[in-house]
């Protein structure tokens, strides 16, 4: 009888604590999602002391340690950055279904953080792990990542494979073509560097890079034309930027008068 009775109240803890966190969460998630709107408008000393609100309601809630990991990185703080990122891996599960998922984009964020503190390879380790839960939405985001550290790398072979099954889950997401025209061109093969270019703009008509990059190789092929016509989509996409300045200069060589 004894034996049952502590089994009992062990359960009703057991219950009890997993009442506080839904309690806490109910609390902590609207913070959350003030802090990350103060994120998006960069106003991060907002979304701090947001955040640290959340933190007092909720200090297992990985969705703070997550915004957290978000607005130490936008502000250079990379220690406190990897840090937060590491919490909210630790703590992720708690969620279960509430966020499916999560401990995924935490170790994308994670990685996401590494590659800015010029630690690759255990940023790639970090991507590695994001894409092994299922329930992951994007896997495509660090299957890209871990392809562009590899680019970074010149291991063009691991850039491609890991290109391919950011593509394999999302045949429409536009930077995984666009870092495949760019191993293409590594490896000699302007045709299919040019059909990847096309299938990244087709995915995003607006990709001033995509259109900046097939232009230099159109020109380079003797296509002035198709050339020029992508120069002056560039330009009209981002006339003040980088893409738009340097294809209005390379208009002005080839003796074009931008549109």
């Amino acid at each position: 009888m004894k034996r049952i009775i502590v089994c009992a109240f062990i359960a009703v803890l057991a219950v009890g604590c997993a009442a506080s966190f839904k309690e806490k969460r109910a609390l902590s998630k609207p913070m959350v999602s003030i802090a990350m709107e103060k994120i998006q408008k960069n106003d991060l000393q907002g979304a701090i002391v947001e955040l640290r609100r959340a933190l007092d309601a909720n200090p297992s809630d990985p969705e703070v340690y997550y915004a957290f990991a978000m607005a130490y990185l936008n502000s250079q703080k990379l220690d406190k950055a990897l840090e937060n990122a590491d919490k909210a891996v630790k703590y992720a599960d708690k969620l279960e279904l509430d966020h499916p998922g999560m401990k995924s984009e935490a170790y994308n964020l994670k990685g996401t953080v590494l590659v800015s503190m010029g630690k690759k390879k255990e940023a790639i380790s970090a991507f590695q792990n994001a894409v092994k839960d299922e329930l992951y939405a994007t896997p495509e985001y660090a299957y890209y990542n871990i392809s562009a550290i590899e680019f970074d790398m010149k291991r063009y072979d691991e850039a491609q494979k890991a290109a391919q099954k950011a593509l394999d889950h999302n045949p429409h997401y536009a930077p995984a073509w666009k870092i495949m025209s760019q191993v293409y061109l590594e490896q000699g093969d302007e045709n299919q560097a040019i059909n990847a270019l096309r299938h990244a703009i087709l995915e995003y008509p607006g990709y001033t890079e995509a259109h900046w990059d097939l232009a230099q190789i159109l020109i380079r092929r003797g296509n002035t034309q198709e050339g020029i016509k992508s120069l002056n989509e560039a330009v009209r996409l981002d006339p003040n930027g980088p893409f738009g300045v340097m294809a209005r200069e390379k208009l002005q060589e080839l003796g074009v008068i931008s549109e």
